[in-house]
């Protein structure tokens, strides 16, 4: 048996309210997903806060007194440390996804559309489509397209991972990014990770950033990744503990269910909390707390039952459901992150 345990899940800020550290993408795969591809007897160790939630999700035994051989996590403590190495991850696993999924490729790529570099770095998934006058450059690394990938009018320049369901709609995807399924992309996405089901549909550019599941880019919604300096760059973890990265890129971590409005700036190094509604214009804070509501005009606190009935309505439209777990873990962030939220509105 595989013991697959948390590791360090105070440095991802937004990222680990909502889920364990051993479900945070890297390259192709989570650390979890890793393990049960060498078994299925695998437990999991991880907070107590999402131990009914993982449960539900896994069917895995969850912080009992198992024994087993632990299984390694991810690949550095920090996640500007991974996002500095996306591509290399991307590029380790590509020959692997390559022998698991043999008999799942099809070679989809009609006439009109453009390979640069060699063929055999390219994967493309069953039921894939690459359409007219879209560009695949593996010159720079290897590009892994799941299955039922739609690729339209859009650029991607490996090392890339595109997961399951995903959409791109005239979209420039650069080298380091890995996107989970089920996501739409439009616009500039450089160096990021997004967990799954994330909608940025339109023009706009998201660099050297995570993002968790269900988030919502609006149009011309852009990420500062680089300071004017070319200095490192600070990381916000709450209100009170700044960190420094030493890293010169880095753009945003933002939490699940997070909706970013229409022209959207996002400062370096921000971190904006789960089910935060920012809107407005303007440059964001560099630390915004959960469920923390409003922008350049404003603050407030966004209620819990108006995110929760905005969760329902946009996991809806994706024919998917709040399960109760899934939603516990939601009110627990939202009570956890209280005397933050408070701290921050009244600063």
């Amino acid at each position: 048996m595989l013991i697959v345990s948390e590791e360090s899940p105070e440095n991802f800020g937004p990222l680990t309210q909502t889920r364990a550290t051993f479900e945070l993408r890297y390259g192709a795969l989570c650390p979890l997903d890793r393990a049960l591809q060498i078994t299925k007897e695998v437990a999991l160790r991880a907070r107590p806060e999402l131990a009914d939630y993982l449960r539900a999700k896994t069917g895995l035994p969850v912080n009992e007194n198992l024994e087993g051989e632990p299984f390694p996590g991810l690949p550095a403590s920090t996640p500007w440390e991974i996002l500095n190495h996306s591509a290399a991850h991307i590029a380790a696993d590509f020959h692997e996804w390559q022998k698991r999924h043999a008999n799942f490729r099809t070679t989809s790529i009609m006439n009109g559309a453009h390979l640069i570099g060699d063929k055999r770095d390219v994967f493309i998934g069953q039921g894939s489509v690459i359409q007219p006058g879209c560009v695949l450059d593996a010159s720079g690394g290897p590009i892994i397209i799941a299955e039922r990938v739609q690729v339209k009018f859009s650029q991607i320049q490996g090392p890339v991972f595109i997961g399951a369901g995903t959409v791109l709609d005239g979209a420039k995807v650069r080298a380091g990014t890995s996107l989970g399924p089920n996501c739409k992309i439009g616009g500039e996405i450089s160096a990021s990770i997004f967990q799954s089901r994330v909608n940025k549909g339109h023009e706009g550019f998201v660099g050297n950033s995570w993002a968790g599941r269900w988030v919502n880019f609006g149009a011309l919604a852009t990420t500062s990744n680089l300071k004017n300096t070319y200095g490192s760059i600070r990381f916000q973890r709450d209100f009170a503990t700044s960190i420094e990265t030493g890293s010169q890129f880095l753009g945003s971590l933002i939490g699940d269910h997070t909706k970013i409005g229409i022209g959207q700036l996002m400062t370096t190094g921000a971190n904006i909390g789960a089910g935060v509604n920012l809107f407005g214009g303007g440059v964001s804070p560099k630390y915004v707390p959960s469920f923390s509501w409003g922008g350049l005009g404003g603050w407030g606190e966004h209620r819990l039952e108006d995110a929760l009935k905005t969760v329902r309505a946009t996991l809806g439209r994706r024919n998917a459901v709040l399960r109760p777990e899934s939603e516990a873990v939601l009110r627990a962030v939202f009570d956890s992150t209280k005397n933050e939220r408070e701290t921050f509105l009244n600063a």
